[in-house]
């Protein structure tokens, strides 16, 4: 594999394990195939789910078992990176269409050299090479997202500078139903006491419930507007709506964005959004149903059944 160059960030240690809450986790992955036929190993596949252990059981049980068609006797799969901290479902799920298609979405026509592999590049590279590029347009450059890898095998480094909040980390994924982490942390925030006007513009608040935000320093008392503080973080990016995150106008503690929309989530109980239409099919994974590859799947024999 390739060396990492200097402007990669460092990974974490390949053992460190993240957890998620259900319902709370969007991730948009990329699998490879370990077949022994030569028609299909090496063969990629991009798909969005909200559980990747369990998706990719789906996949290499078969269409049957809740996996896509395109991946059902092609394997088996590995799962050897996704990327993850998107907003909700929608976000993710169009993300995982311009990875899979980027000669038809509109963000990335500005790169030609993406319309197909190059000759004797590995598919595994031509999805890396797109993904690269992804990260580095809007709307996703502004997304506070984790690049992570599955599959130290094929970890490497990214050929151009990413933007700054996207992280890149090593280690698997567990999604959990428990209110609460291993080791007993609690994963929703102590709810703290709001203050009834704005720290920023001094007004009152009203529909607190709505349009207020904290800091996600959980000793900190900042209240705000949502406006109000999306407009502070926004101060040295004239031309955006959405920041992507700043420093805490009372602790100076950075803030991320979407982590403060999570934040208000939790403390608000927003409940979970919905995920399968049963625990054996995804929702929207294998929406549309297509390959990430541009060229297409050579079609199997009948004697191949």
């Amino acid at each position: 594999m390739n060396s990492y160059d200097t402007q990669t960030r460092a990974l974490v240690e390949p053992d460190e394990e993240a957890i998620a809450r259900k319902g709370h986790f969007y991730g948009v992955y990329l699998l490879c195939s370990q077949s022994l036929d030569p028609r299909y190993r090496g063969k990629c596949y991009v798909g969005f789910t909200v559980n990747p252990q369990r998706r990719i059981r789906q996949h290499n049980r078969g269409c049957d078992f809740g996996g896509a068609k395109k991946t059902s006797r092609k394997g088996p799969w590995q799962m050897v990176m996704i990327v993850h901290g998107f907003p909700n479902n929608i976000v993710a799920l169009q993300f995982e269409w311009a990875w899979q298609q980027p000669s038809l979405s509109t963000r990335l026509k500005i790169f030609p050299e993406l319309k197909r592999k190059k000759p004797r590049e590995a598919h595994f590279d031509y999805n890396f090479r797109i993904l690269s590029r992804m990260l580095c347009v809007g709307p996703w450059n502004r997304l506070t997202l984790t690049v992570r890898w599955l599959e130290t095998d094929y970890e490497r480094g990214f050929e151009v500078s990413l933007p700054k909040q996207i992280e890149i980390v090593s280690g698997k994924v567990t999604i959990t139903a428990s209110q609460r982490k291993r080791g007993g942390t609690a994963e929703a925030p102590t709810p703290i006491a709001w203050a009834p006007e704005c720290h920023l513009c001094m007004q009152v608040i009203d529909q607190p419930e709505r349009s207020r935000l904290g800091c996600t320093n959980p000793t900190c008392r900042l209240t705000c507007h949502m406006l109000c503080l999306a407009n502070y973080l926004l101060g040295d990016e004239p031309g955006h709506y959405i920041p992507v995150g700043g420093e805490c106008p009372l602790c100076e503690t950075r803030l991320s964005w979407s982590a403060l929309l999570q934040r208000k989530r939790l403390l608000l109980g927003v409940p979970e959004e919905p995920q399968d239409r049963d625990e054996a099919e995804e929702d929207l994974s294998d929406a549309p149903d297509v390959d990430s590859d541009v060229e297409e799947l050579e079609p199997e024999s009948e004697s191949s059944d």
